[in-house]
């Protein structure tokens, strides 16, 4: 907790100062430490993600950010541009309270599947390569690489080494909550502590669409909010909705302008262009508009990729070739049907019903925006992969405008017996471990968090080579193996489908085996699911 709170309270002086910098470069009236905060966070990932393409994200370029943001941050504490006496004594025990849960909830160890199959391994890819042409040829999932993890590999070799800056963020979603005084917002905190002990990007998409919605019903500047939600589309496409939303209601209220293009547009090539150089198709993971780059993964790949999109949708519970022979009925049926999972389909709809609702009750053209932009993007997720995840900022902003005006008291209640609630199932995780799968992460309370956060121990690798391509590899899940790695799941999904990837022009691409290069991939594999050897 000791080190997580150093870190912590690093990262807090570091984006305040690059955001200081950045907006008044372009001009931008906000007098908020929390929104500005946001705007050096967008601000670093943008430029990382720039650096990336010609170089690792290491600890020069981490440390060149921390001195721009450090002397930004000593010019708005030299102008009186800080946090006022007046915001400070806003905070009271229950803001120490939420503070210090979150602080001791980040301590403990990652037990989300995706941070040993995902998270780390793409933070080690940009640490030690940064962003690779082709990679997603190698490891499908490493042509996502989104900006939030390009922001927190930028900034893990120094600052937050123990890749706890979700922990970090929720801290400043408590403070934008404090200043603003927007209390049902601390409703969503025990929620979003389950969030913390690994770099998932969901959490920060959450939170921005959150703080974008209550902004736009506060009439904030719209080219601030502008910015928000394009760089939450950057981390996950989608949330396309939300800078649609923000267009939209900027075009309501007649204050958009032609120069709000330009972040969109900025932005937006950006992102097409990491997209293209990772991945070889513009959004990742749909191959569509194709460019026939030559590093473009192999069509079996692809629509292996798809297949798997689509058996999600029915929480794998049918074959893909068995959710083709369902008619539209079926389907639907199906989806309503599907065990625990299908709860959140069914909420899903009530939440799109409960939104036109509220159109139709406020009689407000904002809620009718919303329900179009909300309802435009359940239609597009269900024709490519109808999974409850991509539906949970659905949930939260309803829940959002359902509760807006319930009382502090309550909220600050509810909100704090949940959150000693979730921190009890963290203390003691016997009941998740028997019932979740992720549970098995799960490690409960060691005196040691009190110092540093509780990390599990990585697999060792074994290293091996198959054609030119030399790679380490893992039995079970790759998390911090050393750049280039790869796990028995994808060297089983490799020989199936006959094809392996291969180093070409710093980069990588797909090639079809030979029939010896089959033989010594058979062995690779035999190999690693054999037992080492004790040491004697």
């Amino acid at each position: 907790m000791l080190l997580l709170l150093i870190s912590i309270i690093g990262l807090l002086i570091i984006n305040f100062g690059i955001g200081s910098i950045i907006k008044n470069i372009l001009k931008i009236d906000c007098q908020s430490l929390a929104l500005t905060s946001f705007f050096g966070i967008l601000s670093i990932a943008f430029f990382q993600t720039i650096i990336a393409f010609f170089s690792p994200l290491n600890i020069l370029d981490e440390s060149v950010f921390l001195i721009l943001g450090l002397i930004g941050f000593l010019i708005s504490l030299k102008n009186k541009n800080f946090f006022s006496l007046d915001f400070r004594k806003k905070f009271n025990l229950w803001f120490y309270f939420f503070f210090t849960t979150i602080i001791f909830i980040g301590s403990f160890s990652p037990f989300f599947y995706d941070h040993y199959s995902y998270y780390n391994p793409t933070i080690s890819m940009l640490r030690e390569a940064g962003l690779v042409k082709g990679v997603s040829n190698l490891d499908l999932l490493l042509g996502q690489s989104s900006f939030w993890h390009i922001y927190q590999a930028g900034l893990s070799n120094i600052l937050d080494q123990f890749l706890r800056i979700n922990s970090y963020l929720l801290i400043l979603f408590l403070l934008y909550v404090y200043e603003r005084r927007q209390w049902v917002l601390l409703v969503f905190i025990p929620f979003f502590l389950i969030f913390l002990q690994q770099p998932s990007p969901d959490l920060s998409t959450f939170i921005i669409a959150l703080i974008v919605l209550n902004e736009l019903l506060s009439n904030t500047d719209r080219k601030l909010l502008l910015y928000l939600s394009i760089f939450a589309f950057c981390i996950k496409p989608i949330m396309f909705w939300l800078p649609l939303l923000v267009v939209l209601e900027s075009i309501k209220k007649r204050s958009f302008k032609s120069q709000m293009l330009i972040p969109v547009f900025t932005f937006g090539i950006l992102f097409i262009i990491k997209n293209l150089w990772l991945f070889g198709f513009p959004v990742f993971p749909v191959s569509a508009i194709d460019f026939d780059l030559p590093w473009k993964p192999v069509p079996e790949i692809l629509t292996y990729s798809s297949q798997i999109g689509l058996m999600k949708s029915y929480d794998m519970h049918y074959s893909y070739q068995q959710i083709l022979d369902f008619n539209l009925l079926e389907r639907i049926c199906h989806w309503f049907t599907i065990g625990f999972k299908s709860v959140f389909n069914i909420g899903i709809i009530f939440c799109v019903l409960i939104l036109g609702f509220l159109a139709l009750k406020k009689k407000d053209r904002f809620y009718v925006i919303l329900f179009i932009c909300i309802l435009f993007k359940l239609v597009l997720i269900i024709i490519f992969s109808a999974q409850y995840r991509f539906f949970i900022d659905v949930y939260l902003i309803t829940l959002f405008l359902i509760f807006k005006n319930i009382s502090e008291e309550k909220v600050v209640f509810s909100s704090i017996v949940l959150s000693i609630l979730v921190s009890t199932i963290f203390i003691f995780p016997g009941f998740v471990k028997d019932k979740f799968h992720m549970g098995k992460w799960m490690s409960g309370f060691q005196m040691s968090q009190l110092i540093r956060p509780t990390e599990f121990e990585s697999e060792i690798p074994r290293h091996y080579q198959l054609g030119n391509l030399k790679f380490n590899a893992t039995k079970g899940l790759i998390d911090k193996t050393q750049f280039p790695a790869l796990s028995l799941y994808w060297l089983k999904t490799y020989q199936y489908y006959n094809i392996f990837p291969q180093a070409s022009d710093h980069g990588f691409i797909q090639k079809k085996l030979s029939e010896k290069e089959k033989f010594e991939l058979r062995k690779i594999i035999d190999d690693l699911e054999r037992p080492k050897s004790k040491i004697p």
